[in-house]
């Protein structure tokens, strides 16, 4: 009862309808998180594009560690100091902090890479990663775009490239996901399809650059 008070509560702040297509739509949210759709992102290279299994996974687990780790904490210690009004980080300003220490993140985690000699599908995720980043937060410094979408945009691309099916499931998940920042007016229709579009180009370039494509 609290929960469902707490989620009428939000969606009226929001401006939108509360009521179970709400909470359903956060639920889709939540399951769809960027942090959540990292590490998929990571494993579907690190079993799919790496040889052998093993070798791929211990790759993977890396590049999680020097990719999703540090700016999940960061984030989580910004929000328990009440830097961000909320968990979504409605206020486009409050996010240029965080696009900028995950491209520092990740540009580092490029460069461990490069000097570890890693596999190649890493580096050119890592990269995506790097320029997704640098790209939203230029675009964030004047119109606010759907990270939530760019997560799943950068998953469902990745996937396809290696599995036809596992893309095409990730890209309705996509739609799913779209319709939820909607529903939850966290993002307009264009900021989510902005989102989408972005990832999906920041990964086909980096690697098409590497020479993987």
């Amino acid at each position: 009862m609290t929960q469902q008070h707490d989620l009428t509560a939000e969606a009226l702040r929001r401006g939108a309808i509360p009521g179970r297509g709400y909470a359903v739509a956060r639920t889709i949210s939540q399951i769809f998180h960027p942090v959540i759709l990292s590490v998929l992102s990571v494993f579907i290279v690190g079993i799919m594009g790496v040889q052998p299994l093993l070798r791929g996974l211990a790759w993977a687990t890396l590049c999680t560690v020097l990719q999703v780790l540090p700016p999940t904490i960061f984030f989580m210690i910004r929000l328990r100091q009440g830097a961000y009004t909320d968990d979504d980080v409605s206020d486009r300003t409050q996010r240029n902090e965080l696009y900028l220490f995950g491209m520092v993140t990740v540009l580092v985690g490029v460069g461990i890479l490069m000097l570890l000699k890693a596999p190649l599908p890493f580096i050119a995720l890592l990269s995506s990663a790097a320029l997704l980043n640098g790209t939203s937060w230029v675009i964030n410094l004047f119109w606010k775009i759907s990270i939530h979408a760019a997560g799943i945009g950068s998953s469902a691309t990745i996937a396809a490239l290696y599995s036809e099916p596992l893309g095409l499931l990730l890209w309705i998940g996509a739609i799913s996901l779209g319709w939820a920042r909607l529903r939850t007016r966290n993002h307009t229709l264009m900021q989510v399809i902005a989102g989408l579009v972005l990832s999906c180009a920041c990964v086909l370039g980096s690697y098409l650059l590497f020479g993987l494509l």
